[in-house]
């Protein structure tokens, strides 16, 4: 709330605290100076785009900034007392927070003052009286929605920290800027006397903003920018580089999650940890040589690289949606053009984090932006409003080029996911969150497990799995307007696995029952099959999932109590030429109406390459719906398969010689147990299976069903004989009625 006396205007309020000198030393409030007697400031003319050849290339950034002044600065309101320096028109920020006591509107106080304080040969704004009386008002009441604590208001006029920590930046360039003329003494008082509250605020070790695990990490790292800014431009500044650099080691112990990236709030989130934090580390890391900041963004981007999916066939790179909180995900952008290459800054780390070198355009791209901005004949047009950050050009003019093609494409092709076919990857955040990324041969799968937020956009259970040979086959969004995921649905609505919390404990075993748990610190060392139980924290009585991890698929098995139907659903991602494939030989492709079948599989054929989801042996309710959101070079398609109480969802990936009848796979666990994966196609229904070989067990029969086939077993080590590791191999024999041998498969135990 702002901190107004009732029935006074803004400007009244203004003329009259200068009358008041010993209330300005007791409150120490920055007192602003009358308006002019005139109601209407003069309005700033319209300017012709200069030649785009004037600008230096690391300077393009500031054309269409440019070309906004005088938009911005006339729209500065000076017609209503109570809203006198406002800075309307709707330039920055959300329109959905464009309100007179949102502080953040006023930013572009930099912009502006940068603009009045640089002398260019096509910036016909530099020392321009007119400008500087706009921005004299519009500072006046920036610095007058200060609250009484130092901090600044945001949304519903309460305190905030965002509005705050880069209002300091803001505010220590404009401040920076008028001084270099010594015009302004009103302004640069107000300035001044706010930066040294606000950063006293800010920098209060007590404060809520510090409390572990510090939630909003990108905003605390503004804050500290705009701490180190103070030091640089104030002369008493109300803070040291000692508790700068102290606040920085905090941060990164308490704000930085184990699993490597920065809270935002406490899960990941590419918009912010990349082009926001980074950005603002880079110029910490300038300005002080931190030495926790290299190790910071090494552990970020070592994080980040095992959520980027490269598509086999082109290239595409993609983020794994369901990873992020705040900002929606989709394709990864590595936009070359200066203005739209928020976090440019970063580069500054690329030296010691190369590997960084994968998010960001080449700098052959980078200088074939510039030169068509240099070459193009089209005038120069203002900015589009709502977003138009100032921090772009801050941090623009000054980052370097970023790295060559041919850095990037070594980086890109070192990806987890590409270079090794077999590992688990286990993460914690610091809120109970989970990261599982497994890599086997034929498939990679990321999921996130543990307390889900309602304000997350980040969900649960899987979010991406891929192929090597197919690309991106599930896939899920972070899109609240279009929620797509990997989830089962409880009766009537009552839970989603998807956007709820459950507790996850792993076992070296093909299933949990009657196995040993395995540590979380244990999983990265089992790189074939395991598996994973999870309950959701309401209780078993609500749902259990159990996860098998074999190497040429996926088993998932659904458990609740609750009575009604239940529908699990898949988001398939569908490309141009795939086709789906129903148990009774029936198919839909991409572009086919929307449709519900009655099938118990559904096979996925891309490019010669297939994949098999088995839903059982009895035919269930699968409705099948076209999204319209689009990742990866596909159309994600909704599968519902409506069941009760139970459903078990094997994902194999089949052979691609269709002359492969059995599929077998065998691993061997700690304790000497052999576990096995049959798949058998149509053509052996009926049929019955014999294992022979270094693992023998029980005869298995295959359903007398038309369909794909897919059992596990479990061998104890008393009946799964011991040899060396390159010897132990099972075959799997499938015989006929008359008991005839029709089908052998083999496959080594690993």
């Amino acid at each position: 709330m702002n901190d107004h006396p009732a029935g006074l205007s803004r400007r009244s309020m203004l003329v009259g605290a200068l009358s008041i000198g010993a209330l300005a030393t007791a409150t120490h409030i920055a007192l602003p100076t009358p308006a002019a007697a005139a109601t209407a400031l003069t309005k700033l003319p319209a300017i012709t785009s200069p030649a785009r050849t004037l600008f230096a290339e690391n300077e393009q950034v500031l054309a269409r900034y440019l070309m906004s002044v005088t938009g911005m600065a006339n729209d500065i309101v000076d017609n209503d007392d109570a809203t006198y320096g406002f800075m309307g028109g709707g330039w920055w920020r959300p329109a959905n927070t464009q309100t007179t006591t949102n502080s953040r509107i006023m930013e572009h106080v930099a912009t502006l003052a940068w603009f009045y304080a640089n002398e260019r040969p096509w910036n016909p704004y530099y020392r321009n009286g007119d400008l500087l009386k706009r921005l004299e008002a519009a500072i006046r009441y920036y610095t007058s929605l200060q609250m009484k604590d130092g901090s600044y208001p945001e949304y519903r006029g309460e305190s905030s920290l965002a509005a705050t920590t880069f209002g300091i930046v803001a505010q220590a360039d404009t401040y920076e800027a008028l001084r270099t003329f010594g015009v302004s003494y009103d302004a640069r008082l107000q300035l001044r006397q706010s930066m040294e509250r606000a950063v006293a605020w800010f920098m209060n070790p007590k404060a809520a903003h510090w409390t572990p695990p510090v939630s909003a990490f990108n905003q605390a790292s503004a804050g500290l920018v705009g701490a180190q800014r103070s030091l640089q431009v104030l002369d008493k500044p109300t803070t040291t580089q000692a508790a700068v650099n102290e606040r920085i080691t905090y941060l990164i112990a308490k704000g930085q999650a184990p699993a490597g990236f920065f809270h935002e709030p406490y899960g990941v989130d590419f918009g912010y940890n990349f082009t926001v934090t980074l950005p603002d580390l880079a110029w910490l890391y300038r300005h002080t040589q931190h030495p926790d900041l290299v190790p910071a963004v090494q552990r970020y981007v070592e994080f980040m690289r095992y959520a980027i999916i490269r598509e086999p066939a082109t290239g595409e790179l993609n983020h794994v949606p369901a990873l992020h909180v705040r900002n929606v995900t989709a394709a990864m952008s590595r936009p070359a053009e200066d203005l739209s290459d928020r976090a440019a800054l970063a580069k500054d780390f690329l030296p010691h984090v190369p590997d960084l070198a994968l998010f960001f355009a080449t700098a052959e791209e980078k200088a074939q932006a510039r030169a068509a901005f240099s070459s193009s004949t089209k005038g120069i047009s203002a900015l589009g409003k709502p977003d138009t950050s100032p921090r772009t050009w801050m941090y623009g003019v000054l980052a370097p080029i970023g790295p060559t093609s041919a850095e990037r494409d070594s980086f890109e092709a070192a990806l987890p996911s590409l270079t090794n076919e077999r590992f688990t990857k286990y993460a914690s955040g610091s809120k109970k969150d989970q990261y599982l990324f497994v890599r086997r041969p034929s498939y990679y799968a990321v999921s996130v497990f543990g307390d889900w937020l309602k304000s997350y956009r980040s969900t649960r259970q899987l979010g991406t799995l891929w192929s090597p040979t197919m690309g991106t086959i599930l896939v899920g969004t972070n899109n609240p307007d279009a929620p797509e995921g990997w989830e089962t649905v409880g009766p009537r609505g009552s839970f989603s696995t998807r956007q709820s919390s459950s507790t996850s404990l792993f076992y070296d075993s093909r299933a949990s029952t009657g196995a040993q748990q395995m540590k979380d610190d244990q999983l990265p060392a089992r790189s074939t099959l395991f598996a994973q139980r999870t309950e959701a924290t309401a209780g078993t009585a609500q749902y259990a999932t159990g996860w098998g991890y074999w190497d040429h698929g996926l088993r998932y098995t659904f458990i609740t109590q609750q009575a009604g139907d239940c529908t699990h659903r898949l988001p398939l991602l569908l490309k141009a030429g795939d086709t789906l494939a129903f148990a009774d030989g029936s198919t839909f492709a991409p572009g086919d109406t929307d449709r519900e079948v009655q099938t118990s599989s559904l096979v996925l054929t891309r490019d010669g390459h297939r994949v098999l989801f088995s839903l059982g042996t009895k035919p269930v309710r699968v409705f099948i719906k076209r999204t319209g959101q689009e990742i990866a070079g596909g159309v994600i398609h909704r599968i519902g398969i409506v069941f009760q109480k139970q459903i078990d969802v094997n994902t194999v990936f089949l052979a691609d010689d269709a002359a492969v009848t059995i599929q077998v796979e065998a691993h061997r666990h700690a304790n000497g147990d052999v576990s096995m994966r049959v798949t058998s196609l149509p053509e052996l229904r009926g049929a019955r299976l014999a294992i022979a070989g270094a693992a023998t067990g029980q005869q298995v029969a295959i359903p007398d069903v038309a369909d794909y086939s897919v059992s596990e077993q479990t061998l104890r080590a008393s009946n799964a004989r011991a040899r060396s590791v390159g010897d132990e191999v099972v075959t799997v024999t499938a015989t006929g009625p008359d008991g005839t041998a029709i089908a052998t498969s083999g496959a080594p135990i690993v």
